[in-house]
């Protein structure tokens, strides 16, 4: 098992970098093109929709991202805190990460913001 996290600026550039870590991670892993692409995408948005949080509160916290891997799955966490949650939030990010990652999941975290968990089986 692998782990690796990152603490980015709430940036737009940032996303890239994220994105970039976990698609190494799963191509470690040795799954598929096509499950690299569904990993860039479901990334790239969960922490696009982090640091507009962030950028909207006025919070210059970083960002972090979780990643874990294992022979059997990909893991993922993307934090951030800026606390209470709208559900226009996720809008659209959730559409797209909700049809990459069945069960992707949204929760407050202990730290006053929140933890969007995704996880793929390998």
């Amino acid at each position: 098992m692998a782990s690796c996290s990152l603490t980015i600026p709430p940036e737009t550039e940032q996303v890239r970098l994220a994105r970039l870590v976990a698609c190494a991670a799963a191509r470690r892993l040795g799954v598929s093109e096509q499950e690299v692409d569904e990993v860039r995408l479901a990334v790239g948005e969960a922490v696009g929709r982090a640091v507009v949080r962030h950028q909207r509160a006025g919070k210059t916290e970083p960002v972090t991202v979780r990643i874990v891997d294992d022979v059997h799955s990909l893991s993922v966490d993307v934090v951030d805190r800026v606390a209470g949650r709208d559900d226009g939030d996720f809008g659209l990010a959730e559409a797209v990460i909700t049809g990459l990652v069945p069960g992707a999941e949204l929760h407050d975290s202990a730290e006053g913001g929140s933890v969007l968990r995704m996880s793929w089986r390998i």
